[in-house]
């Protein structure tokens, strides 16, 4: 019966364990919405993430950048000087997750939109977030709509 219960517990941790990778939230919104996204990122190394660097898909406009205590925020800019991603570099403990919120204005027109993120950790290894859905390192995404008609 131990070894039945333990099988149990064992099964409920995959999909947390195969979740454990950046995603941006929510997962949809509407079309030229200011909207408030959350990069959730988890730190499933034993290691400390130390930098974690997110570009912004193509129409999306990025107005403000959360600031987290024990965090610094860097935007990073294009030649032009147009913020296309954000950098926080501190501090995050293995087995825990953060939050960093980005206030954006979505592009005009309806699709799915591709985030990249890379996280690095104190060991120097990094991992790029840019990867198709199902892969070992998928890319965040998050789907616009069209604005609901008001009649």
């Amino acid at each position: 019966m131990n070894v039945i219960r333990t099988l149990a517990a064992a099964l409920l941790l995959v999909p947390a364990v195969a979740a454990a990778h950046v995603t941006v939230w929510p997962k949809e919104s509407t079309v030229k919405a200011w909207e408030k996204y959350e990069v959730r990122v988890p730190n499933e190394k034993q290691v400390d993430t130390v930098a974690v660097e997110v570009r912004f898909p193509a129409g999306v406009r990025a107005m403000s950048f959360e600031q987290k205590p024990g965090w610094m925020t860097e935007p990073v800019r294009d030649a032009s000087g147009k913020t296309i991603g954000v950098r926080w570099t501190g501090k995050l403990p293995p087995k825990q997750f953060a939050e960093f919120g980005i206030i954006a204005v979505n592009p005009a027109a309806p699709g799915e939109l591709k985030w990249t993120a890379t996280q690095t950790y104190a060991d120097r290894t990094s991992v790029e977030w840019s990867g198709d859905k199902g892969s070992k390192t998928p890319a965040p995404r998050v789907t616009i709509r069209a604005a609901a008609s008001s009649n």
